[in-house]
């Protein structure tokens, strides 16, 4: 999984790349995430546009971003997620817990 990120004013977009997240690859997305909240962004937007596959692991990454964010105040959205990471989201019943945009565009103007 490749992690790219984008800062803006107040905000800062991480991309992740990837044909699977398998759970692995956690530490260059946390590195990101806590870069991201040193740097006072408040809002992360994990764009999810081009993840082919999420595990169950790839989600426990995805928590512990979140609970890593609001528990320092700040704002943890999802991006663009594709329709196999919606479905998984709703099985869990994670999909009552983010928030959750069409687009990255969309999710800074919240």
């Amino acid at each position: 999984m490749k992690v790219h990120t984008k800062e803006y004013d107040d905000a800062v977009v991480i991309s992740l790349t990837s044909e699977m997240m398998l759970g692995y690859e956690a530490q260059d997305f946390h590195e990101a995430i806590i870069s991201s909240l040193e740097k006072n962004k408040k809002t992360i937007v994990i764009d999810l546009s081009n993840l082919k596959y999420i595990s169950s692991w790839g989600l426990g990454i995805l928590i512990h971003g979140y609970t890593t964010v609001t528990n320092q105040e700040g704002n943890f959205v999802l991006a663009a997620v594709p329709e196999f990471v919606h479905d998984s989201l709703k099985k869990t019943k994670l999909d009552t817990v983010f928030t959750k945009f069409d687009s990255v565009e969309d999710a800074l103007k919240s």
